[in-house]
């Protein structure tokens, strides 16, 4: 059976200090369709690390399972991805899968 993960990429960090990263995974008891539903609830609806006070959204879904949300601030605007995946492999420290 599958396992279905939610990632969501966003700038994180302060000032000249903010990178691109995955901040949240959410797993999914669940098949795709769940993971699917809970990935459209948070591209709608997080509440990004920037900015902080939020003025505007817009909602891009690029696939089935992918979508883009901008955010405008007060003075500028930030973006976060929310992507549906599969975990495909995990490894231990130990290098075994």
């Amino acid at each position: 059976m599958s396992e279905w993960r939610v990632l969501v990429e966003e700038n994180v960090g302060r000032f000249d200090r903010k990178e691109w990263r995955v901040s949240d995974v959410y797993e999914v008891k669940g098949g795709r369709e769940e993971a699917r539903s809970i990935a459209y609830e948070l591209a709608m609806r997080h509440k990004p690390k920037h900015p902080v006070a939020e003025q505007d959204r817009a909602v891009y879904r690029i696939n089935e399972d992918m979508w883009l949300t901008m955010v405008m601030g007060a003075t500028a605007r930030f973006h976060y991805r929310v992507t549906v995946a599969e975990l495909f492999a995990r490894a231990s420290r130990d290098g075994a899968l």
